[in-house]
């Protein structure tokens, strides 16, 4: 592998070139210009140009449009990360592999087209794109489809990425089973959303800020929706564990259903709304982070029966000042931080 210096004649970027199987290759290692327009060349030196490096483009805050030649198969590792004022890029059908976080905090990108040989998507590569509002997809490409500007796996069994900026109420199609951990991470203008009876929910929707309501087919085996709060059900199809409490809902006041054992992790985040919570006997364990911003809360009262309260399980309630529970719960690393009036113990 040898590293070279082009100057200014190809607007000033820094190169790889590779060797494999007797074959020379070009990645772009760095792009060392303020150009608004960028336009990447297919060759250098006679040589193809085939991937984009890792942090190539970084933080550069001058370029608005790239164009990508024919011949990149690789974007590497956090290529256009932070290229805040990025508005479009084209990208070439030859491309196969966008990779972890390729365009994370690009939050000025507004569309993605993907081309017919795209195999690898890693699941961060668009993370915090806020204004990314559609993704469309080739109808060659074996591996991606795209419905409504919504990514998913070409059988459309899996949701992988929805645009943070396409609002409103959204219904998943009843073919998804599936749903990729960050696919709703930071959507803020999601009002609502319906899930099918076969779906199986490991989804981040703690920063969906204006989700007022989730939506579950009455014929679901697994989960629940009561009042447009999400719940997971046992094996009896009773409601056992609360697994998300939509941010954009406007209750002030909330008692969590009797039978529920089990809180999952952030499943309050945020929801500064709340000033009252009354949580049932029975309960047993509250996980990481789970009221984690909740502002509006000024006191608590555990029940006895919990048993355990996760790190980091209220950090973040500044105006919490009584909080009574019994000596018999364990407590968590940093699970009360910031909290500093006095634990009021029942027993």
């Amino acid at each position: 592998m040898v590293t070279i210096e082009v100057g200014n004649t190809i607007d000033d970027f820094k190169i790889i070139i590779d060797e494999s199987e007797e074959r020379y290759t070009v990645t772009i290692d760095e792009y060392k210009g303020n150009s608004k327009e960028v336009i990447v060349p297919d060759n250098i030196a006679g040589l193809p140009v085939t991937a984009i490096g890792t942090n190539a483009f970084e933080g550069n805050e001058s370029v608005i449009n790239i164009i990508l030649p024919k011949g990149i198969t690789n974007i590497e590792d956090w290529a256009f990360w932070n290229c805040v004022n990025l508005v479009s890029i084209k990208l070439p059908e030859s491309l196969v592999r966008i990779n972890n976080s390729a365009f994370e905090d690009c939050i000025s990108l507004a569309k993605i087209e993907l081309g017919k040989n795209i195999i690898t998507i890693e699941d961060d590569a668009f993370e915090n794109c806020v204004k990314l509002k559609e993704i469309t997809v080739d109808e060659q490409n074996q591996y991606f489809t795209s419905c409504d500007g919504v990514l998913f796996d070409k059988n459309k069994t899996t949701l992988i990425l929805f645009p943070p900026a396409k609002a409103g109420d959204y219904a998943i199609p009843d073919s998804v089973n599936t749903i990729v951990y960050s696919a709703f991470q930071n959507v803020k203008g999601l009002t609502d959303i319906n899930f099918p009876k076969d779906l199986f929910i490991y989804a981040d929707f703690s920063n969906c800020e204006n989700l007022g309501n989730f939506t579950v087919d009455k014929n679901s085996k697994h989960y629940s929706g009561i009042n447009g709060i999400l719940f997971c059900k046992d094996k009896e199809g009773k409601i056992a564990s609360l697994l998300c409490y939509p941010q954009g809902k406007k209750n002030t006041d909330y008692a969590v259903p009797d039978g529920i054992t089990y809180i999952k992790s952030q499943a309050f985040y945020n929801c500064k709304q709340l000033k009252s919570i009354i949580l049932p006997e029975g309960l047993e364990e509250i996980c990481y982070g789970t009221f984690r911003g909740c502002e509006g809360l000024t006191e608590l009262s555990l029940p006895v029966s919990l048993e355990y309260i996760h790190r980091e399980a209220f950090i973040e309630c500044p105006n919490l000042k009584t909080i009574t529970l019994s000596r018999n719960t364990k407590i968590g690393y940093m699970a009360f931080n910031g909290f500093t009036d006095k634990l009021i113990y029942r027993d």
